[in-house]
């Protein structure tokens, strides 16, 4: 449920006291199968409060990272996001929801008209049009779409395709099987996985049967772990070279899916495929990278969020807010959210900025700024979505990036 305690100024007021905290809300899973998503949301948050707040705060206001947690489930996030919006009066952004329950909470958020940063990859929301909503990252669809144009690359032809039932997994696998095929290949099984079984055999088997040569998946750690435990066993030791997605970098689902088929071939057969990051030399990443760890909140693990999309987006997201009510001077969402997209896109006229304290302090004399953060360019289109390139990533404690995914082939499977 959401933390009222940490929300204050609960009035229906919609005018902000000079000096009073506004709150970034993560509303995403905290607990249930896809707890992971709650330190993903605030791994952004942390380090763009710590940036902002360390140059003085926005207007007199400082921000925070407060919390709601839907636990993954429609139910339980209706109630939450009711508790959230009952004390919204001093909420400048949310960050979420995610897949599991965006559906069952959108018509609460369209109404409470505050920036809203999806980590949902829906296919719903590749053409939406309300402009609260905003999805930094790329679609799930796309992530599938990067599976086959891999796969396609280096030479594979026969693939399972092994993917959780739920939201989560519904734009991914099915664009990995559709781009597998349209690339020529072949899905020699196609099996669905209920979270939270006890064991999966009957569906391991089907896939060990099938002698795929590669494999695309997606689920939760546990489910993640049973699966594959029981694969290594029934396959005597050998786990196919394995495709997934994003979730999959998380640490819940590494050590889980490590302590189930060993660290070593976790690192050999398995790669995620992400949206590419920029190099960590730009200054927007060298800028994140110090705010996350001067930041005295941080999440467990932090390391390990150091380049993935969502820490990098959600980051931006909330130096983008921070800098919108700077150029419109107002803390007012529905004033300051129109200010978003040209604030991420670089134009003439425009001061290139890489940190909130150069946006604030050119906004200030007068200037108009662009920010490119850590994230790089966005190219945020009117849909408020993002493309993107995409690339392969190693498993395991220590992940890098492998090779970028053909953008070519990608086009070709998506088409």
């Amino acid at each position: 449920m959401v933390s009222v305690g940490a929300l204050p100024g609960a009035s229906a007021a919609t005018k902000k006291a000079s000096g009073s905290t506004l709150n970034i809300v993560s509303f995403v899973p905290f607990s249930g199968p896809d707890a992971s998503f709650g330190d993903l949301a605030l791994s952004g948050c942390y380090p763009a409060v710590y940036a902002v707040n360390s140059a003085g705060g926005v207007m007199g206001h400082k921000l925070a990272c407060t919390t709601a947690d839907t636990r993954g489930d429609p139910v339980d996030a209706v109630p939450a996001a009711n508790a959230l919006l009952a004390h919204a009066s001093n909420v400048a952004a949310i960050f979420g929801p995610s897949s599991d329950e965006v559906l069952s909470t959108q018509p609460l958020l369209e109404k409470a008209k505050i920036p809203t940063f999806l980590m949902a990859g829906l296919s719903q929301y590749d053409y939406q049009t309300d402009p609260y909503y905003w999805r930094l990252t790329p679609a799930d669809a796309a992530e599938g779409v990067a599976m086959a144009a891999w796969a396609k690359e280096h030479g594979y032809t026969r693939a399972a395709a092994v993917f959780a039932t739920g939201t989560t997994s519904q734009g991914d696998g099915p664009a990995s099987i559709n781009g597998f095929k349209a690339l020529g290949g072949k899905i020699v099984a196609n099996v669905s996985l209920t979270p939270g079984q006890p064991s999966y055999n009957t569906e391991v088997s089907q896939v060990v049967n099938a002698h795929p040569q590669v494999i695309f998946f997606t689920a939760p750690a546990d489910t993640s772990a049973t699966f594959f435990a029981e694969l290594h066993q029934l396959n005597n030791g050998v786990v196919p070279p394995t495709l997934v997605t994003e979730v999959a970098e998380e640490p819940g689902w590494i050590n889980a899916v490590s302590g189930a088929i060993g660290l070593p071939t976790l690192e050999k057969q398995f790669a995620a495929m992400e949206a590419a990051t920029p190099p960590e030399s730009i200054p927007g990443w060298v800028a994140f990278h110090h705010a996350l760890y001067a930041s005295p909140k941080k999440v467990p693990n932090v390391g390990q969020y150091v380049d993935d999309p969502f820490t990098l987006s959600y980051y931006d997201a909330g130096i983008l807010v921070a800098l919108a009510m700077d150029q419109t001077h107002s803390a007012k969402p529905a004033v300051f959210n129109q200010a978003i997209l040209g604030l991420s896109t670089p134009g003439a006229g425009k001061v290139v900025v890489h940190t909130y304290a150069a946006g604030a302090a050119a906004i200030a004399k007068g200037k108009k700024v662009a920010f490119i953060g850590a994230s790089g360019n966005l190219y945020i289109n009117k849909h408020h979505n993002v493309a993107g390139a995409f690339a392969a990533v190693s498993e395991g404690t220590n992940p890098h990036r492998i090779a970028l995914v053909s953008a070519k082939l990608m086009a070709k499977a998506a088409a």
